[in-house]
């Protein structure tokens, strides 16, 4: 089975924190997620769906983000003068259901004018650019749309956005395309009276790569 390209926009709220701002290394705190539920529409199957992100230490993949993932300027990742910072190497961490990490900022001069504003509490959401490895899909019943559960994810970048979609994700404060990229992706569903899950290993699915 394979997925076919959904581009509705897939974006993940985050926020900055001004006030944790630390002068001595140029620093800001981030959540990076909340796992809320961000509504998605399904072009396959013709039907909304709520996709949800779980955030637990076994359904999230923090390697690329510990190794010094890029801060971007909404999610543009073709030139390096959009990289205004870079999450600090082991910073990324879950915690009361929320992912935290420690942005070090760019220090030069063409993004004074972002920096500044981040620093003064102007730009204070920001956005998690993923990809999904594996979803559990849970029907909903009469009237309810399905959940899809992302039970293995991974963050790729954090980038500065002017709007959010996951509202409590901040700079401790974006909406792009989702893209759908032909990489394996295991899904597996059931419905709301299931006891046992079904499962289904997708040959040359997709591998979602979603923005929040």
């Amino acid at each position: 089975m394979q997925r076919k390209a959904d581009l509705q926009p897939s974006s993940r709220d985050a926020s900055l924190r001004p006030a944790s701002f630390d002068e001595k290394d140029n620093s800001v705190e981030v959540i990076w997620t909340t796992g809320a539920p961000v509504r998605r529409f399904d072009r396959t199957e013709g039907r909304f769906y709520d996709e949800q992100l779980i955030v637990e230490d076994s359904a999230i993949r923090l390697g690329r983000l510990n190794n010094g993932a890029p801060f971007l300027d909404t999610h543009n990742d073709f030139n390096l003068s959009s990289v205004i910072g870079v999450v600090e190497t082991g910073s990324a961490k879950l915690r009361d259901g929320k992912g935290y990490a420690r942005v070090r900022l760019s220090v030069a001069e063409g993004h004074r004018d972002i920096v500044a504003n981040i620093k003064a509490g102007i730009i204070m959401n920001i956005s998690v650019g993923y990809r999904i490895h594996k979803v559990e899909k849970i029907e909903g019943g009469a009237g309810l749309v399905p959940i899809w559960r992302a039970v293995d994810w991974e963050p790729m970048e954090l980038s500065a956005v002017p709007v959010p979609a996951d509202a409590g994700s901040q700079i401790r404060g974006g909406k792009r395309a989702a893209e759908w990229r032909a990489m394996p992706c295991e899904f597996r569903s059931r419905s709301p009276t299931d006891r046992d899950v079904s499962w289904m290993r997708m040959r040359n699915a997709n591998w979602r790569l979603g923005i929040r």
